[in-house]
């Protein structure tokens, strides 16, 4: 392993201020209030699923679902909470009925993409200060550190939910 201890050092560094900052970032704005309020209340996990279908587009459940880590049921549910408070809508997929599409409705379209906007501009600006070989070895230090930390965590790179149930096999000594 070749790792200099005042690299390591610099990189725990920088990354105590990355995570405090991320955390200072998870208060929400008055413009995401705004959005988000109502009843029944919405909460982080909708933000996270709102976020997703304003940054990446039209996606199903999914999709959804896989790309945030979390089970069928859960993204379906929190969806139609989302369309309930009139900032997605749901339809029938044409080219597979099954599948629900969920996308941005237009009365809200506008507002969600200037949050995300404004959310995204540290990001930009990290991205702009950088030549274009440094950004992409920045991302690449990224996906590296990111794939070490996944190997890493209990669940590997997908959550319990994705993984198969547990079964408690036969026992020869139970009583039936």
């Amino acid at each position: 392993m070749v790792t200099n201890s005042d690299e390591l050092g610099e990189l725990r560094s920088q990354l105590r201020r990355v995570m405090r900052g991320l955390w200072a970032r998870r208060r929400p704005t008055p413009e995401l209030l705004e959005l988000v309020s109502g009843d029944p209340p919405l909460g982080r996990r909708h933000v996270g699923v709102l976020a997703q279908i304003g940054a990446e587009g039209d996606r199903t459940v999914g999709a959804l679902a896989r790309e945030l880590g979390l089970s069928l049921p859960a993204t379906s549910k929190l969806t139609r909470d989302l369309e309930e408070h009139g900032l997605v809508e749901r339809s029938e997929d044409p080219g597979d009925r099954r599948r629900t599409v969920v996308s941005l409705s237009d009365e809200t379209a506008r507002r969600v993409r200037t949050w995300l906007g404004r959310r995204n501009k540290p990001l930009e600006q990290a991205l702009a200060s950088l030549e274009p070989a440094e950004r992409a070895a920045f991302l690449k230090g990224l996906r590296t550190l990111a794939d070490a930390l996944m190997e890493e965590s209990a669940c590997g790179s997908q959550r319990s939910h994705h993984h198969k149930a547990h079964r408690r096999g036969p026992n020869r000594d139970r009583p039936v």
